[in-house]
């Protein structure tokens, strides 16, 4: 008696599964291919405890083809996932970086001009400092040549 409901049972599940499909209210994707595993697998078991081998072995071919096809949707469904959530990380570190990057941005003319306003302060001073030191200079040598400062008088 329960061999007869699953193979009844397993009947329907195809029969739904193949009409949903057919009508365009299912894809192929992993109900309709889960439907087809289960469906098959309860048929062939009715079928083979009433030993009507021809027919086991189609519904079992039937039922690895749909594991076979359930199993590779599985895995790209995965992979997919995987990819897309490389793609958001990837993502999520360029604007990272665009971020940090603004935060960091250039000196622009505005920034430097304080800077360069006491870089020439600074030149400005030194100058005035360069001459005064040359100005120096120049009164010792002269003072040296014509005999000031202190020196002691040259003989005649």
């Amino acid at each position: 008696m329960f061999l007869s409901i699953l193979g009844w049972v397993g009947a329907a599940v195809i029969l739904s599964g193949y009409g949903l499909f057919s009508l365009g209210r299912l894809s192929n994707g992993p109900v309709y291919q889960l439907s087809n595993l289960v469906g098959a697998l309860f048929i062939s078991l009715n079928v083979a405890a009433h030993g009507a081998w021809p027919s086991a072995v189609v519904n079992g071919v039937w039922a690895i083809i749909a594991a076979v096809v359930l199993t590779r949707m599985l895995r790209v469904r995965a992979a997919a996932r995987r990819a897309a959530e490389a793609a958001r990380l990837e993502e999520t570190e360029r604007r990272i970086r665009a971020d940090e990057l603004q935060h960091v941005a250039a000196p622009t003319l505005a920034d430097s001009v304080p800077v360069v306003t006491a870089a020439l302060a600074f030149v400005a001073l030194a100058a005035v400092q360069h001459e005064v030191d040359a100005r120096a200079t120049e009164a010792r040598q002269a003072e040296t040549q014509h005999g000031f400062a202190g020196s002691a008088a040259e003989p005649v």
